[in-house]
């Protein structure tokens, strides 16, 4: 027997080896959680491919693929995206995730930002994105925020004056331009007017770059990183984040300049935690530009984006109740008056608005999930998570489960009357996702709507044609997005 047939025997029995090996370990793995395993999966699991068939099936739309998994198998079942994923709709399951210290990473399906994102507070790992977080947190404070109310107020008179003559205009777009507006001039301390342009490259941009981006989750050739450089979806992404990063690196390097010596009367008074964000990260000389560019970037985005569209989902939820809309508008000019600004003393007086936003993010969250994955094994009382394993806390899922919501479909902003809010599990409702990797900005976003919501209804009536919410039809990659421009229309009231 020759040597090259005995060299191929010893290669063939290692590989074969090596198999059993990997076999027996998956058998004692199976055995050891059994309860984890025992769980359904709502298509047949292909090795490698995993549930690639009903993401296929659903066009890696991920709102309707967890929606269909919940409805055919129920809450809590496995996924495989292709790596296995513990899908869940559960309140009391989302305390123990979002919560545990072995469960802060972020989940897979993130995985499609670490080409823009990989080293910001979105995506970074535990131990630098605790001292990162700390930093950022100051530029939230409650003192800074209520600087911002002028503004958004400020803006809001603007937005009224172009729904006088927006009708027929694509109103989610409309209000991409206005949330980037309050958000440029409140970060950045300058006026972009995206209010008064049709088109907005920047705003653009974000919209674009999110569908680009989502459009990756459950693609197996998408998902890998080097292979994806080489589509045409990869290449298009890096020529938009790359002039978005431009456009940044040149506000930032501007405003370093035109800030230098406010920062430096800052430091020297020890203010610097009342200071807005951008001027914070300027204001540490150690942090680089690549950082504050990234930062800036995903800020921008993720302010622009998703408050935009809890907005108008707002709107059209107010438009389809009127009577509900009337409440609002009662006690904006109880409060308020017609004309008075809006200040941020205010805010806190309009109870009812505020519950009325809930309610359009409960039914509609922009952000209908949460990903997470465990750095160890999970005890969730009834079964144990085994360590790397993606979690998916569903939070659609929950918003609209019979258990927790009468009537889960329709809109009623009573839900979150003080007493009806004590009859719920604590995790319930998370629109700005739990626990200590929660949403940073959470309360940016709420004094963002609750200024603009109550201007706009002080000054309109909101009407639609549609009947229900079922008349939507919306997409999900990241953010919850319609498929189609929203029915609203705004009526001066008199």
């Amino acid at each position: 027997m020759n040597l090259e047939i005995i060299t191929g025997m010893y290669f063939y029995m290692l590989i074969m080896a090596i198999l059993i090996y990997l076999g027996m370990r998956w058998e004692v793995h199976k055995n050891k959680y059994k309860n984890f395993y025992s769980l359904p999966s709502p298509t047949p699991n292909f090795p490698i491919f995993g549930n690639i068939i009903l993401f296929k099936k659903l066009k890696y739309n991920i709102v309707k693929i967890f929606e269909y998994a919940m409805e055919k198998v129920g809450s809590p079942c496995l996924l495989y995206m292709p790596h296995r994923a513990y899908l869940t709709s559960s309140p009391e399951e989302f305390k123990i995730i979002l919560n545990h210290p072995d469960a802060l990473e972020k989940g897979a399906f993130y995985k499609v930002f670490n080409k823009t994102f990989g080293e910001t507070l979105l995506l970074e790992s535990v131990h630098p994105w605790k001292t990162n977080r700390k930093l950022l947190s100051k530029g939230f404070n409650q003192k800074v925020l209520n600087n911002f109310v002028a503004t958004f107020y400020n803006c809001s008179n603007r937005l009224v004056n172009k729904l006088k003559n927006n009708d027929d205009k694509d109103l989610a777009y409309l209000l991409h331009r206005y949330t980037w507006d309050n958000f440029t001039e409140n970060f950045f301390e300058c006026k972009m007017n995206s209010l008064d342009d049709e088109t907005n490259e920047f705003v653009d941009m974000i919209l674009k770059g999110q569908t680009t981006m989502g459009s990756r989750i459950g693609n197996i050739i998408k998902m890998n990183d080097f292979l994806y450089n080489f589509t045409e979806d990869g290449k298009y992404l890096d020529r938009i984040m790359k002039r978005a990063f431009a456009f940044i690196q040149g506000v930032v390097s501007k405003k370093r300049l035109e800030w230098s010596q406010e920062i430096d009367e800052e430091v020297f008074s020890k203010e610097l935690k009342r200071l807005p964000l951008l001027k914070l990260l300027i204001s540490k000389e150690e942090i680089p530009d690549k950082y504050i560019r990234e930062e800036m970037v995903l800020f921008a985005a993720a302010a622009t984006d998703t408050t935009a569209y809890s907005i108008a989902y707002t709107c059209i939820l107010l438009a389809l109740h009127p009577d509900i809309q009337e409440k609002v508008y009662k006690e904006v000019i109880n409060i308020v008056g017609k004309d008075r600004e809006i200040d941020f003393t205010d805010l806190p007086l309009l109870k009812y608005t505020e519950m009325a936003i809930n309610e359009a993010l409960r039914l509609l969250p922009v952000i209908p999930m949460i990903g997470r994955k465990s750095t160890a094994d999970i005890d969730l009382g009834t079964r144990v998570i085994p360590a790397n394993t993606d979690i998916i806390c569903f939070i659609y899922g929950t918003h609209r489960n019979k258990k927790y919501w009468r009537d889960p479909k329709k809109y009623n902003p009573d839900r979150f009357l003080p007493e009806e809010v004590a009859k719920r599990p604590q995790c319930a409702f998370i629109p700005f996702s739990g626990g200590p990797r929660n949403c940073i900005g959470w309360k940016y976003a709420m004094i963002a709507m609750q200024t603009t919501i109550s201007n706009i209804v002080r000054h309109f009536h909101i009407t639609t044609n549609y009947k229900s919410i079922d008349d939507m039809d919306f997409e999900s990659s990241i953010a919850m997005s319609p498929t189609h421009p929203l029915d609203c229309h705004f009526k001066i009231r008199k």
